[in-house]
């Protein structure tokens, strides 16, 4: 009998193991909201039956993965981003961009249920513990937080989004390398240098009540029901009913539920430092620490849980994929115009605007986690990346601000 006991248990532990397995790669492929127990048992190569024996539910799965296997990659990503950020080297950084090229599927789907985790309570509860103990372990207010927790929580935001990224549209490695040495030079300026910046939030990206036009009522609708609810759950009906209009009149404008939202994350999107005319105002002293300030504000929740909920979709959707990276191409569209700058610096120029949009974003997603976000003081980060960007990063900045303004006056930008 102990002997059939013992192989009974090694039959369960490695049956575990192929689920949690199955259910990493089910989250990658399908995304939190439509992992189901029979396709995560099918792909561990078990009976619906053997499944449903050992979980009761997909949120059962959910938690039980997040705690045997997630956690750990999450805790480990917050380390080696307070690692570098505590005590910054070339050894420490080097760390946390090695973690970053050798990012695992596990890595992956810790950071999809990470973000998604919110709305839903049984799988929030888990992880709500590593968010008190990692991510709010300096909980007060900003000016009781040390500058390397400021820090590393603003490149833990970054470093997730980076994650997200790679897995979902490819790994830049000449990107990376830019990057590694402004975040070098970043972490090592000494917090007693960084001047004072009054932090405020740029009125631009603010979400304003809409008028009587209907597509401003949709995507204003849109914003509330896929930020809180997620893409899956958004359903034209029910948007509808927040516009106070029928299915019919949505469908009337807009072809599909991906239509719908694309439209409403480009109109989301005309915020003033995402067009590419005025993306030369954000290094001026302050105008990034506005800029983040402003992401993780609370004022902004609707535009932050939008924006997560848009991009977690697109990585399962090719159209907004296309939708969003058409966003990014539009800052960078002035790039190949400018004159008398070198290729290697035009391209600097890309990877500087790209840096900024996944500093940004990836603020932006963090406070849909925590609200220690809206208090953490951002100039920490923003005035020693500035300041990098501007030495080494793209040393021709002035003169390509006059180009891209003279281009506006020409062409129109």
């Amino acid at each position: 009998m102990p002997r059939s006991q013992r192989t009974r248990s090694a039959r369960a532990v490695a049956n575990d193991a192929a689920i949690r397995e199955a259910a990493v790669s089910e989250v990658l492929r399908v995304g939190v909201d439509h992992v189901s127990l029979r396709d995560v048992g099918h792909q561990a190569g078990l009976t619906h039956g053997a499944t449903y024996a050992r979980y009761e539910d997909v949120d059962e799965l959910l938690v039980d993965l997040w705690n045997s296997v997630l956690r750990q990659r999450a805790i480990a990503m917050f380390e080696v981003c307070m690692n570098a950020a505590e005590l910054p080297s070339t050894k420490t950084v080097g760390a946390l961009f090695e973690f970053i090229r050798d990012t695992t599927s596990a890595d992956v789907a810790c950071v999809q249920v990470l973000l998604t985790a919110r709305r839903i309570p049984t799988l929030h509860e888990e992880v709500e513990p590593f968010i008190h103990d990692y991510l709010e372990r300096e909980s007060g207010p900003s000016h009781t937080r040390s500058a390397s927790f400021a820090r590393g929580l603003t490149l833990f935001g970054m470093m997730i989004v980076q994650i997200f990224a790679d897995a979902t549209y490819g790994r830049d490695p000449a990107y990376q390398e830019v990057l590694e040495k402004l975040l070098l030079e970043t972490l090592e300026t000494d917090p007693r240098d960084v001047n004072e910046v009054e932090a405020r939030i740029p009125e631009e990206q603010i979400i304003l009540a809409p008028g009587d036009d209907l597509r401003a009522q949709l995507a204003y609708a849109t914003f509330g029901v896929v930020g809180k609810s997620g893409y899956t759950h958004a359903t034209i009906s029910r948007i509808a009913r927040r516009a106070n209009c029928s299915p019919g009149a949505i469908y009337k404008l807009y072809p599909s539920k991906e239509d719908l939202v694309i439209a409403a994350f480009h109109d989301l999107m005309r915020a003033r430092w995402m067009n590419a005319t005025n993306f030369i105002d954000v290094l001026e002293e302050g105008s990034l620490t506005h800029l983040l300030t402003g992401a993780a504000s609370e004022a902004n929740a609707v535009r932050q849980s939008f924006t997560l909920e848009t991009a977690l979709a697109a990585a399962h959707s090719e159209k907004l994929g296309v939708a969003i990276l058409g966003q990014v191409s539009d800052l960078e569209s002035v790039i190949p115009l400018l004159t008398n700058i070198s290729d290697e610096e035009k391209d600097r120029l890309h990877y500087l605007i790209r840096s900024i949009v996944f500093v940004t974003i990836g603020v932006t997603f963090l406070s849909t986690v925590t609200p220690s976000m809206q208090t953490n003081d951002y100039n920490q980060f923003a005035e020693p990346f500035r300041r990098a960007v501007l030495k080494d990063g793209v040393p021709t900045w002035r003169e390509m601000c006059n180009q891209i303004l003279e281009l506006v006056t020409v062409r129109g930008f």
